[in-house]
């Protein structure tokens, strides 16, 4: 669907036709935020004051694309193999994670969801950094399941340096050990689960993870000499994302509302508005099925975009990580197969959809 959109449909302004090596084939998949991984791998990190600028977008990502740019012919083709096989190791996982705690067939259908999810093209290919932080979150999770803390520690350093979100992923890492360790010795209650004194030298490991934002924030605190420089430079000009009341309370959205109603931007954002406040319905569900840190992760989850974009925009791909939610929302369309007959067929038109638009150059999510 991105390669038709690239190569038949009108290209937006931004992205006319390019005549580089595999563009043919790979131009459609390296949009947008496709160019400052590409800068980062080539050359490296910088900043200008009120000014966007690559620190925004964190390492995980572009050093994997670096550490394989050597195989490939160009940087974006080397993007979307890493993306591809991000995606295919996050579907792979989901599956692995959802069958500790769920039948076979809600598993299946938790992956066959993650699949055709609206914004789930940035799993196949796309040069953005969401599937591999899927992957790398779901994986840290899965291994905490299977007791394999050093690992999870591992894995998570990957996870917590991929995206913002990796600071809920760190957190939600320890609480899960916790909770996990508490509930094994009896506990109940939220106090009792989360009780922290309950730790053994065996559960150490876990804290591995905080590595991955601690390193970069270190990193941006020693070239630049802020620590969360990556939260400041939202506030930049064309992004406006700056912590604050007009931020968190969407003032830039209620104005489209007010005055373009249903131009296709307007439209777009209620739409990531919607996936939000769904998400957030789905919550309690995880807490009863899979207990208080994985509701907590998805809270934490879901308040980045709540609470961090001016309206909602991108949230249908920062919600990818939400992976408790999808299960759960698998548990309720396997009781209802006639929904599920219907959902799911029209959910994958729908990412087919957003998929040709964005091969286009159209900025979607």
């Amino acid at each position: 669907a991105i390669w038709f959109g690239y190569n038949h449909l009108t290209h937006d302004a931004f992205f006319p036709m390019r005549q580089g090596v595999g563009d043919t084939w790979f131009g459609g998949f390296a949009r947008w935020d496709a160019e400052w991984y590409r800068t980062i791998v080539r050359e490296g990190y910088v900043y200008y004051p009120e000014v966007q600028s690559s620190v925004a977008f964190w390492p995980t990502y572009p050093s994997v694309v670096s550490l394989f740019s050597w195989a490939f012919p160009s940087i974006y083709i080397t993007g979307t193999f890493v993306t591809v096989l991000s995606g295919a190791t996050a579907v792979v996982l989901l599956r692995k994670w959802a069958r500790v705690f769920v039948s076979r067939e809600i598993a299946i259908t938790a992956v066959i969801l993650l699949c055709v999810f609206p914004y789930s093209w940035y799993l196949y290919g796309v040069v953005y950094s969401d599937a591999l932080f899927v992957a790398t979150a779901i994986g840290a999770f899965y291994l905490v399941e299977r007791d394999r803390y050093f690992w999870a520690g591992l894995v998570g350093v990957l996870a917590t340096a991929g995206r913002p979100a990796g600071l809920v992923v760190a957190v939600a890492l320890i609480l899960r050990v916790i909770e996990r360790r508490n509930a094994a010795n009896g506990a109940s209650g939220f106090r009792g689960l989360f009780n922290p004194r309950t730790l053994t030298k065996a559960d150490a490991p876990i804290f591995l993870s905080w590595l991955g934002v601690g390193s970069w924030c270190v990193f941006l605190w020693v070239k630049f000499g802020d620590p969360l420089l990556f939260a400041a430079t939202q506030a930049s000009k064309g992004w406006d994302q700056g912590a604050g009341p007009a931020t968190w309370l969407k003032f830039r959205l209620i104005e489209e509302l007010q005055h373009r109603p249903f131009e296709w931007s307007t439209i777009g954002h209620v739409a990531h508005g919607l996936v939000v406040f769904g998400a957030l319905a789905l919550v309690p569900m995880v807490k009863r099925r899979f207990g208080w840190a994985y509701a907590l992760y998805c809270l934490g989850m879901i308040a980045l975009p709540l609470l961090g974009t001016k309206d909602f925009f991108g949230a249908g791909r920062y919600l990818l990580g939400t992976f408790p939610c999808i299960v759960v929302a698998a548990e309720l369309l396997v009781a209802r197969p006639k929904v599920r007959a219907v959902f799911l067929p029209l959910s994958l038109a729908v990412m087919l959809a957003f998929a040709v638009a964005f091969g286009r150059g159209s900025y979607i999510s």
